[in-house]
């Protein structure tokens, strides 16, 4: 695939990336709201279509006290995600 690591775009409340092998990586930092992560989920996704002899693979990480704090809707989205679309799509919890 050829891709070197690489920052798509970096905010105060998330940053987003994709590895050199081609994984989707977002970090988020702040509480963001859902629109907010419908947008950069595309984005991501949209990228990671742009290589098709691979399915997108995108790893979404948050620490605990955020994902407390958005814990409806990131689990409502990323079951969303996993069920409806192509790829595989992870939700990290970090301590």
């Amino acid at each position: 695939m050829g891709l070197s690591e690489r920052n798509l775009k970096q905010t105060k409340s998330y940053r987003i990336m994709i590895d050199s092998e081609g994984i989707g990586h977002i970090r988020i930092i702040r509480r963001i709201n859902l629109k907010t992560l419908i947008e950069i989920f595309k984005e991501l996704y949209l990228e990671l279509k742009k290589y098709p002899d691979k399915k997108p693979h995108m790893k979404i990480y948050i620490s605990h006290s955020i994902y407390e704090e958005m814990s409806d809707n990131m689990k409502h989205f990323h079951d969303f995600a996993v069920s409806c679309m192509d790829g595989t799509f992870e939700l990290i919890v970090i301590s």
